[in-house]
């Protein structure tokens, strides 16, 4: 068996694994409060739904789908060009946390964003903007881990720390990228442990949104919709990447 036969079935295990664990979830009824209303929506202790954990999430990784997407499509001619490589990566890997997340059971809250302007100038700001949405979306997966611990669920508390150390890689790819192109900032890899300032996912939301992101509508910040362009390799946005499923 040659390597590309060894990694298709390796992918095939894994996948197989992963969505066998999201039918286990529902067959054994651990999904059935993510379905509920009240209390047993809550499911967890410290007021963390993890139903609005999960649907938030799964938006907030689409959203990362659609900006990223529209950075690289924009990118000809400005100076974030030369980082279009590393962005293509990042795009298809904020796709994969979609799959992963639509597969235990997360619902999209909606398929369209409003993004400021302000955000794709090619340069500077493009990256500061990602390097803050990506720090939020830190906290949001440690809201996740909570959760999932909370319930005694390792599969799904380890998917969102899987999630998280990549999340930590593209806030460092892009405060590198932004103080190459003349930032002033400190190191990018600054941190000993990563920061936990948002601690629920309504918290998360809120701070997102801080940010002018509108989620289904429009922010107080100029720019403009964009829609969800789904897989960005299918669409030549994007690269395969490695360890495209949780373990």
């Amino acid at each position: 068996m040659d390597l590309n036969q060894t990694a298709a079935v390796r992918e095939g295990t894994t996948r197989r694994r992963m969505l066998g664990r999201a039918g286990a979830l529902a067959v054994t009824g651990a999904m059935v409060p993510l379905a509920g209303t009240g209390t047993a929506a809550a499911g967890v202790r410290h007021g963390h739904s993890l139903r609005r954990f999960l649907d938030f999430t799964v938006t907030q990784e689409q959203f990362g789908v659609t900006a990223v997407t529209a950075a690289i499509r924009k990118a000809p001619g400005t100076p974030s060009e030369q980082f279009v490589p590393v962005l293509r990566a990042v795009v298809t890997t904020e796709f994969t946390h979609v799959q992963a997340l639509e597969a235990i059971g997360a619902e999209p809250l909606t398929s369209k964003f409003w993004i400021p302007d302000a955000v794709f100038d090619g340069g500077v700001a493009l990256f500061t903007s990602l390097a803050a949405v990506e720090a939020i979306e830190i906290s949001l997966y440690l809201v996740g881990v909570t959760a999932f611990t909370d319930r005694s669920d390792a599969f799904g508390a380890r998917l969102c720390a899987e999630a998280l150390g990549t999340e930590a890689e593209h806030r460092v790819l892009a405060r590198f990228a932004a103080s190459t192109l003349g930032a002033p900032t400190t190191p990018p890899n600054n941190v000993g442990f990563e920061p936990f300032p948002y601690q629920s996912t309504r918290e998360v939301r809120t701070a997102l949104m801080g940010l002018g992101i509108g989620y289904g509508e429009q922010s107080s910040a100029p720019g403009a919709f964009y829609e969800y362009p789904g897989d960005p390799v299918a669409n030549g946005d994007g690269v395969p990447v490695d360890s495209p499923n949780p373990e």
